[in-house]
């Protein structure tokens, strides 16, 4: 079925809110050439694109075009709402889009609410509290202990990251909490810190069709400097801005973990998709605890989707499914779900999952 379909970006060349010189401004942002290699995806489907680039000409360009479905990558510009403009804007024109609704975006992007929402459903993520701009770290830091990790409140693509984020004393907290303060203004969320390896894995699908793509482990790579690594120096590091920013980053899929830990990351993950009541697509990222079990750090459901550097491009390399075909998988699910297209096959994608055990390691670098 050809279809004229609206493909809705933020470009990083294209930043007119940005925040003076900070260095991360635009890291959730697309590149021209990724913007490009999807639109060939999905012409190579048999139907015609319609570029919607995220400006103050987007309500404007939605309504002349009328687009029979948009495919959504658009980060949206301002704050914890940025992610759910567009959204918006296709449900108030009743235009069928890919991707999860503006709640769901809204309540993953805000870290503590994702947080609050998974500690809710019984599923285990690392003690945390906020600290809004103008407000007093807590006398008891909120039962949280030494060390402990400070991030923006609502950031993606590791932007507010970096080597100094963990930190080990008072005088590190108050200092790096003021930082987020200053440089992004918006609260800053404060976690026990992991001490273990970080995962990832993406999820396709809705309904009876939901599947896991392979798990990915984040390692170090070579170049990593010694700033960044922890006290098991071949798997834990800081995966910041500067490490992801230059690719110094490893990813290793599917991951070469117990079975049983492959299983509860799956596990934990669909359940963390059902919480946030994802549509279609999305990532959600793991770390281990102390004692070796995940723990929840946060669900993307506007994942990258970036040919040479995204996890999930790389989770489909590692199981046969190319690159065009992870694109019209995404755009078939939500299809399906709008009633678009007939649930009568198990999808572009379904073979997969019976040659998942055989499939090569891939090793790659991505977000």
């Amino acid at each position: 079925m050809a279809l004229t379909v609206g493909l809705a970006y933020n470009l990083k060349t294209h930043l007119p809110w940005g925040r003076g010189n900070v260095e991360d401004e635009a890291a959730d942002f697309d590149d021209p050439q990724t913007i490009r290699e999807i639109a060939e995806a999905l012409e190579a489907g048999g139907h015609r694109v319609v570029h919607l680039p995220y400006d103050a000409g987007l309500f404007a360009a939605l309504e002349r075009s009328r687009p029979d479905v948009v495919f959504n990558l658009a980060e949206g510009w301002g704050d914890r709402n940025r992610e759910s403009i567009v959204p918006a804007m296709l449900e108030y024109l009743g235009i069928p889009y890919t991707g999860s609704d503006p709640l769901t975006l809204g309540c993953a992007l805000d870290k503590h609410w994702s947080k609050l929402l998974v500690t809710q459903a019984g599923l285990p993520t690392a003690r945390s509290f906020k600290v809004s701009p103008g407000a007093a770290i807590p006398a008891d830091l909120g039962g949280v202990r030494f060390p402990m990790f400070v991030k923006p409140n609502a950031e993606g693509s590791s932007k507010g990251i970096r080597f100094s984020s963990k930190v080990t004393s008072l005088s590190e907290l108050e200092a790096m909490v003021e930082w987020v303060h200053q440089t992004y203004d918006q609260p800053a969320l404060v976690e026990e810190y992991l001490p273990g390896r970080e995962f990832s894995i993406g999820l396709l699908g809705n309904g009876h069709r939901l599947r896991s793509l392979p798990l990915v482990a984040v390692r170090p790579g070579k170049d990593v400097p010694e700033v960044a690594l922890g006290a098991d120096p071949a798997n834990e590091f800081i995966y910041s801005y500067e490490v992801k920013h230059l690719n110094l980053e490893t990813a290793e899929c599917p991951a070469a973990v117990p079975d049983a830990l492959t299983q509860r990351i799956e596990d934990l993950a669909m359940a963390v998709w059902q919480v946030f009541e994802c549509r279609d697509v999305a990532r959600v990222d793991f770390k281990l605890d102390i004692d070796g079990e995940p723990s929840f750090l946060e669900i993307n459901p506007l994942p990258s989707l970036s040919r040479e550097w995204s996890f999930l491009a790389l989770e489909g390399r590692a199981v046969g499914l190319d690159y065009s075909a992870l694109i019209l998988s995404i755009l078939d699910e939500c299809l399906i779900r709008c009633g678009l297209a007939d649930d009568t096959a198990a999808g572009r994608w379904a073979k997969w999952r019976a040659e998942s055990q055989n499939s090569p390691r891939v090793a790659g670098s991505g977000n």
